[in-house]
């Protein structure tokens, strides 16, 4: 092969390697097309979200409780035969750390603009609703401060509130109107999933309907969507699966909206209005409200319980394994059999058994202590 030839070859191989960089840099900052999406999903505990996630994904497998953190996906076929691609990532554990290890693992393959967080309060606890909101709201903010440069957080909002204003305004309101009502908006796509329903549907109608106006209300608040969902409802399942759906491969929220709080509601960002919502009686009903306004009209009915009166082992949103014999009883349990680590452990616990042995026959002052690497 002459010289030329290979100067020609290796000037078409760095050609076809910038093309691809400039590609893979595109892809991951196209805030308005990507054949990948990705869910983070967190909240309460036991409210139906792995569920959720394997039915959305047609997972076949038994839901395990989520200690951590779980990573699943799924695939689609889109126009001309590629697929589409949904990352799952759910938050066993609630903390910054782990929020923002899922956030840089969506960027791995899309920008933060096709990320959505889905939010799972239990609406049987009412007495810790709004604790497990603030908890999530406040470990997802300092997550996104660890994953993502303030310029890109704020780019990611406002690219958010103009898709929003193009999309919301009826005949009461301009689309500006309700992205000014829009206090506190979160910057990625949010949405609020109200778990276990089944168990809601039964209480007291006038407690229900309040606890529906002051959730449409912090939706609305946040610029987040709004849906209810029980893991136990085969129609909410499949609701949910659709909610699911398209976040996941359409990168936008349905379109239906239930305001009725004798169903199960279902309200997307920015079709709502305080106007609508009347979360209390009185001349100013009509006005924006902050989170913080919202929740001291929430807590004059539902009083949160204390965090410190809070059960050790459970907190409101997320498992807290803290103690070892928890640890213990989770590392026997056969629900998460890991065959490969099981063998290294029973290995090494034999081995530390030899080896207390051999010092409790022959106790030794003389212990060796190995040389630093």
């Amino acid at each position: 092969m002459t010289s030329s030839n290979k100067e020609t070859k290796e000037n078409a191989r760095d050609v076809a390697l910038r093309l691809a960089t400039q590609e893979e840099k595109r892809r991951k900052s196209d805030p308005h097309e990507s054949r990948e999406k990705s869910l983070i999903v967190l909240g309460s505990r036991e409210v139906g979200k792995t569920t959720m996630i394997y039915r959305f994904l047609e997972k076949e497998d038994t839901p395990k409780p989520t200690l951590a953190m779980d990573y699943a996906y799924g695939r689609k076929a889109g126009k001309n035969l590629v697929k589409d691609i949904v990352h799952v990532w759910e938050i066993g554990h609630l903390t910054p750390s782990l929020v923002s290890a899922a956030m840089k693992g969506c960027c791995l393959s899309h920008s933060p603009h096709h990320t959505t967080v889905l939010l799972v309060l239990d609406l049987g606890k009412p007495e810790t609703l709004w604790n497990t909101l603030e908890d999530c709201l406040e470990a997802l903010q300092q997550g996104m401060e660890m994953s993502y440069p303030r310029e890109l957080i704020e780019q990611v909002l406002n690219e958010k509130l103009r898709g929003l204003a193009e999309r919301s305004g009826g005949q009461q309101q301009s689309p500006q109107q309700v992205v000014d009502e829009m206090r506190e908006p979160f910057p990625l796509r949010l949405c609020l999933v109200g778990g276990r329903y089944d168990e809601f549907r039964g209480t007291d109608a006038d407690d229900r309907e309040f606890m529906g106006r002051a959730l449409r209300a912090a939706a609305h608040a946040l610029a987040a969507s709004l849906h209810y969902h029980s893991a136990k409802d085969a129609q909410l399942l499949r609701r949910s699966k659709d909610v699911l759906s398209n976040y996941g491969f359409k990168g936008q929220s349905p379109k239906s909206t239930v305001i009725d709080h004798e169903k199960p509601l279902s309200v997307a960002a920015g079709a709502d209005s305080f106007a609508s919502i009347e979360l209390y009686d009185r001349p100013a009903a009509t006005a924006a409200l902050s989170l913080e306004e919202i929740k001291r009209i929430y807590v004059t009915r539902f009083p949160q319980r204390a965090r410190d009166q809070e059960d050790q082992r459970t907190s409101s949103a997320g498992a807290n394994y803290d103690h070892d014999d928890d640890l213990e009883h989770l590392a026997n349990d056969e629900s998460f059999a890991e065959p490969i680590i099981d063998r290294l452990v029973l290995q090494r616990e034999e081995e530390i058994s030899v080896l207390m042995h051999d010092m409790q026959e022959t106790p030794t002052t003389n212990i060796p202590i190995p040389d630093p690497y």
